[in-house]
């Protein structure tokens, strides 16, 4: 470890290794990046929907969404407890699947492409997970477990 380029070398490991983590490829999430977002106060699940979405259909659709984090965080005991469960790419997955259906039942009831919006909202949930690596699995996974509810929404064209 004596020679030049060997010492060049660990000089420029060790100049990596202590590099700002700003630089770091993609930040935190913020409460903003979401046009909803249900989080809890004093104990109970509370939905914002960000101001600038004025599109009343986006708005039912967000609803719906938001809805059924409500109805999650009220089923788990506290809204904390809820939120503290959320640990891994899959218990994610686990939670948004069912929010992004009826988000998806709404769509589709409003006219939108159900294939095309089902694999958006797969990809999302990929996204939101950091399991961008299974969103196939994810888009296979919502199309065996949110179909259009018969009776009350339309059938896919």
């Amino acid at each position: 470890m004596d020679s030049p380029v060997a010492l060049r070398l660990a000089a420029a490991i060790g100049v990596v290794g202590m590099l700002p983590v700003t630089m770091a490829a993609q930040r935190a999430a913020q409460a903003d990046d979401f046009l909803g977002l249900t989080r809890c106060e004093a104990g109970r699940p509370v939905t914002l929907l960000r101001a600038d979405v004025r599109d009343s259909l986006l708005r039912d659709q967000l609803e719906a969404h938001e809805a059924v984090h409500r109805a999650q965080a009220e089923a788990f005991g506290t809204c904390e407890a809820f939120l503290a469960s959320l640990t891994s790419a899959r218990r994610i997955i686990d939670a948004e699947l069912p929010a992004y259906c009826a988000q998806w039942r709404v769509a589709v009831g409003q006219g939108l492409d159900p294939d095309v919006t089902r694999r958006d909202f797969a990809w999302r949930i990929a996204a939101q997970s950091g399991a961008m690596e299974n969103r196939l699995d994810i888009v296979r996974r919502f199309e065996r477990e949110c179909e259009v509810v018969p009776g009350r929404d339309p059938p896919p064209p």
